[in-house]
C-alpha cells in the first residue's frame, strides 16, 4: 500500500544582526530545520561581533585602531578582509573597503539608528591611503593597514555571512536567507512555486517595479534612497571621496554569491546606467538598474527572470 505523501514544511524564523532584519526559511523536517536556523543565526552573531565597525569590541575596530603595524587576524577576519579586496580589484575600486574615514565625515559615524537627522556632511577627508596598500600575508595570519587607513566591511560581510548562510544550509536544498535584502534563494518553495524577490521602487517602497524569480542564487540591492540624512547617504564614490550623484539611484544585481551581487551592485550605482549595465553583463551576473524619477534599465537576461 502507497501511504499519502505530504508536502514539506517551512520552518521560518526572522532575527536582528548586522544592522538589518534577518529571515530565514528552510523547508524539511521540522526539528531539523530549526537546529540549523539556531546554527545560522548563531553564524549571524558571532559575524557581526567580529566584523562590525559599531561595535567597539570588534575584531574589526581593534584592526582599525592598529593602522601603521601588522595586525594579527583570525581566520574569519582574514577570509572577510581578502574577499573586500578581491572585490576592490574585480570593479577597478568602485568598491572600496577602505572609505571608511569619508563615511564618516559625510555623516555615517554611527549605526544609522543612531544618527542625528540634522547631522550635515562635512565634506570628503583628505585620501591618505587606497585599498591597493592594504596587505594581506598568509602564512602569518596578519593584516596591516597604512597609518590613516579604516576598513569598513559592512555589505560584503553581511554578504559573505549569508553565503556562508547558505552553504551551511545547502542539505536541505530548499531554502532562503534574507538579509535586509541580500539574499540567497535554494531551490523553491514549500509548494513548489519558485522564490520571488520584488525590486522596490526607490520612491515609493511600498510598489514593486519588478518581481523576479531565481533559484539557486544569490541577489543583492544597493540604493542611495535608503540611509539618507541631512546632507548626504551613505554611499560614497572611492573617486572623490563624497556622496554618489550617479543618475543611479538603485541597482539590484543577480549573481552567484551574494558577496559577488552586492559589490557588483554598489560598483554598479556608482558607475552610472551604461557602464554599470556593461560591468554586470560582463561579470556574467544580471542586473536591474533604477534611475532618477523611476527610469528602468536592465541587463538581457533580467526578461527570463520576469515572474
Amino acid at each position: 500500500m502507497t501511504g499519502l505523501r505530504t508536502a514539506p514544511v517551512e520552518t521560518r524564523r526572522l532575527f536582528r544582526a548586522m544592522n538589518t532584519d534577518v529571515l530565514v526559511i528552510v523547508a524539511g523536517d521540522p526539528p531539523r530545520a530549526t537546529t540549523a536556523i539556531d546554527l545560522v543565526e548563531s553564524l549571524f552573531r558571532s559575524h557581526e561581533a567580529a566584523l562590525s565597525r559599531f561595535l567597539a569590541t570588534s575584531e574589526l575596530n581593534a584592526l582599525n585602531h592598529a593602522a601603521g603595524m601588522a595586525f594579527v587576524a583570525s581566520p574569519l577576519l582574514l577570509a572577510v578582509v581578502e574577499a573586500a579586496l578581491d572585490a576592490a580589484e574585480a570593479t577597478d575600486g568602485l568598491f572600496d573597503p577602505t572609505v571608511l574615514p569619508a563615511l564618516a565625515a559625510a555623516g555615517y559615524d554611527r549605526s544609522f539608528e543612531q544618527i542625528d537627522p540634522a547631522t550635515i556632511a562635512k565634506g570628503p577627508p583628505p585620501r591618505t591611503a587606497t585599498w591597493r596598500e592594504v596587505v594581506v600575508d598568509r602564512v602569518a595570519r596578519t593584516i596591516a593597514l597604512p597609518s590613516g587607513c579604516a576598513l569598513d566591511l559592512g555589505g560584503i560581510a553581511k554578504g559573505w555571512t549569508v553565503d556562508r548562510a547558505a552553504e551551511r544550509l545547502a542539505s536541505f536544498r530548499d531554502f532562503a536567507v534574507d538579509a535586509g535584502g541580500d539574499l540567497f534563494a535554494g531551490g523553491r518553495r514549500a509548494d513548489g512555486s519558485p522564490w520571488t524577490v520584488g525590486v522596490a521602487d526607490p520612491g515609493v517602497p511600498e510598489r514593486d517595479l519588478l518581481t523576479l524569480a531565481v533559484r539557486d542564487e544569490a541577489v543583492a540591492t544597493s540604493s542611495v534612497a535608503r540611509r539618507r540624512w541631512k546632507g548626504g547617504h551613505h554611499l560614497i564614490d572611492p573617486r572623490d571621496g563624497r556622496p554618489s550623484r550617479s543618475e543611479v539611484v538603485q541597482a539590484t544585481v543577480i549573481a552567484d554569491t551574494v558577496a559577488r551581487a552586492e559589490t557588483l551592485a554598489k560598483a554598479a550605482l556608482l558607475a552610472g546606467e551604461r557602464d554599470g549595465l556593461r560591468r554586470i553583463a560582463r561579470a556574467r551576473a544580471d542586473g536591474v538598474l533604477v534611475g532618477r524619477g523611476g527610469h528602468l534599465a536592465t541587463t538581457d537576461g533580467i526578461a527570463r527572470r520576469t515572474a
